[in-house]
């Protein structure tokens, strides 16, 4: 266990840290193998997040295109 470490409501949410009960639990301290695992999963995360935003950009764009030909007020005799 870290010295002075103790898990309270201020900590990071769990999904920011895949070994946050074994850091918090007594006992020997994560080894490299196993941080390297939790930060490859991390990544992974953010990667499957990444792709899924990227997914929904094409219908954002078109609900906001389509919003704002919506909003538009019809050409004026003025205009012409």
């Amino acid at each position: 266990m870290v010295e002075g470490f103790i898990v309270d409501e201020n900590d990071p949410p769990w999904d920011t840290d895949p070994l946050w009960y074994d850091r918090a639990e007594s006992g020997p301290a994560p080894g490299p193998v196993l941080e390297c695992l939790a930060w490859l999963f991390l990544l992974a995360v953010a990667v499957v997040a990444g792709l899924v935003w990227l997914y929904g950009v094409p219908d954002r764009l078109w609900r906001a295109a389509t919003r704002r030909f919506l909003r538009r007020r019809p050409a004026g005799a003025k205009r012409f």
